[in-house]
């Protein structure tokens, strides 16, 4: 069974992520998911998080570079919310600004696994 996916300068376009957010929502072992450097915009990310709730084993998530802004990261701190296994999260190169930091700070409150978080 799959558990690491690394898509990393890929360029997926939104039909290509919502194809594979479909692929990724039967893939319940999946730890690590890196889709760093492709662009997620509030719709690619609206995708992304419904998958993450049902990716109750992923332990390592990067999307470093994605062009996440303030309204994304509401979207995507739902699926993260839902993360209790998540240990490594990297959203270095992202400009959410003060909102998506408020809106992240939220999610991750109950995530005790939590070791890494790289913002920078």
């Amino acid at each position: 069974a799959l558990t690491d996916l690394v898509l990393d300068h890929c360029g997926i376009e939104s039909t290509a992520m919502s194809h594979l957010c479909e692929g990724l929502s039967t893939l319940s072992t999946l730890r690590v998911l890196n889709l760093s450097w492709n662009s997620l915009d509030t719709e690619r990310t609206r995708h992304l998080a419904t998958v993450l709730r049902g990716c109750q084993a992923l332990t390592d998530l990067v999307l470093e570079g994605c062009g996440i802004e303030s309204t994304a990261m509401s979207h995507l701190c739902e699926g993260l919310s839902t993360l209790s296994t998540l240990r490594v999260l990297s959203l270095s190169w992202n400009s959410f600004g003060t909102e998506g930091t408020k809106h992240l700070a939220t999610a991750l409150r109950g995530s005790h696994a939590l070791t890494d978080l790289d913002l920078g």
